[in-house]
């Protein structure tokens, strides 16, 4: 599909233009990002945090520069088969508008010599029910990212959807934290800065992981703007790097997380629920990766509560799920990786069938599959 960023009218008339309470449900509509044109992020001193070590001198010196042609043609190429797939198991795909992310840019505080990409809409936009949630991110190159993605929210809105902006935080030097201890968040309290992607979506519930990126008022906010219809949890995980929980924790079904072995942290909300560590990834050790660890190898993307899109190459991770039950759809993805993500970081999912339900355990609960009892109307 084009990057015309104009959704078609669905084919499942009784759903709204945007529904998705669960990471599993059955999908029919999605966004997927583009790498198109993007740069390597302008260096700020909180990216020390999550960055690899060997991607650091890349991005303080090239901040700004085109990322590499040959490999973003070839994640490119990606995508689009990601598409081809989505769109053969019937799924609804669109696409980002193009944008300029090379332009430099300022407000009255501070300054970035670029943006970034539009390749990862699950950064920066999260729909949880009827609603499509904008983040306030805290990384300045990406101010304007979600621009790429206006016309595409705007329509949604114009259809019913209900539009959760974040407000617009300043990012000022008080808002990141210099020096003190290792241990410290990269972020301060100073005002409310989330990324979407540190969410996950169970029903009426939302799990959260405080991180580099996102912070308690952040948190606070989201809470408060979603209500009381809404649970949000936050839970620890052991991980000094922490920015996503998406690839730490993958609820990929009803009582079923595929968790990272050494990150998860054991949560009384998840009791009853199997738990699964996902196998070590296979990606060559000598494979760049500018943005995050190989461990992005669980960072798949459920079609349904049986179906899971997970990257070719990764054999043992296809084995582990397919031992555990799902239907495992390969597809080439590890230039894709090199950038930042994997196919549950690249999509949006904005129409999946099912409304909402709890899944979690809390007072009273004895099973994570919702009951009849437990369904809304």
């Amino acid at each position: 599909m084009t990057n015309d960023a104009q959704p078609e009218e669905h084919g499942q008339a009784l759903l709204p233009a945007v529904n998705s309470y669960t990471e599993w449900d059955p999908l029919r509509e999605v966004v997927v990002g583009s790498l198109l044109g993007g740069v390597f992020p302008d260096w700020q001193d909180s990216m020390v945090h999550v960055v690899p070590d060997a991607a650091r001198p890349v991005f303080q010196e090239l901040g700004g520069s085109p990322l590499p042609a040959g490999h973003l043609k070839a994640a490119e190429e990606e995508l689009e088969g990601l598409v081809e797939v989505l769109e053969a198991h019937g799924i609804q795909v669109v696409r980002p508008d193009a944008a300029e992310h090379q332009a430099p840019f300022r407000t009255p505080h501070w300054s970035s010599a670029a943006g970034l990409y539009a390749g990862m809409p699950r950064d920066l936009l999260m729909v949880v029910g009827d609603a499509i949630v904008e983040a306030p991110m805290s990384w300045r190159c990406r101010h304007h990212e979600v621009d790429a993605f206006r016309s595409l929210i705007k329509s949604y809105f114009r259809r019913g959807a209900r539009w959760l902006p974040a407000p617009r935080p300043q990012l000022t030097d008080e808002l990141y934290r210099t020096g003190g201890d290792a241990g410290d968040w990269a972020v301060t309290e100073f005002e409310p800065v989330f990324d979407a992607a540190d969410f996950l979506r169970f029903g009426r519930d939302l799990i959260v992981q405080r991180s580099h990126v996102t912070n308690e008022f952040g948190i606070d906010w989201l809470r408060r703007a979603l209500g009381p219809d809404f649970g949000v949890t936050v839970v620890d995980t052991d991980d000094p790097h922490a920015m996503h929980i998406d690839a730490t924790i993958a609820p990929l079904a009803p009582g079923k997380l595929l968790v990272h072995p050494e990150r998860y942290v054991p949560h009384e909300i998840f009791d009853g629920w199997e738990i699964l560590p996902a196998p070590e990834p296979t990606l060559p050790h000598d494979w760049p990766m500018y943005f995050c660890s190989p461990w992005v190898s669980m960072n798949v993307l459920s079609l349904d509560p049986e179906t899971v899109v997970v990257e070719s190459q990764e054999q043992p991770l296809i084995d582990a799920l397919t031992g555990w039950g799902f239907r495992c759809v390969p597809v080439d993805f590890r230039h894709v990786y090199s950038f930042g993500g994997s196919f549950h970081c690249v999509t949006l999912d904005t129409v999946r069938e099912g409304g909402p339900a709890r899944y979690l355990s809390r007072p009273g609960a004895r099973d994570p599959r919702p009951s009849h009892a437990e369904q809304e109307p």
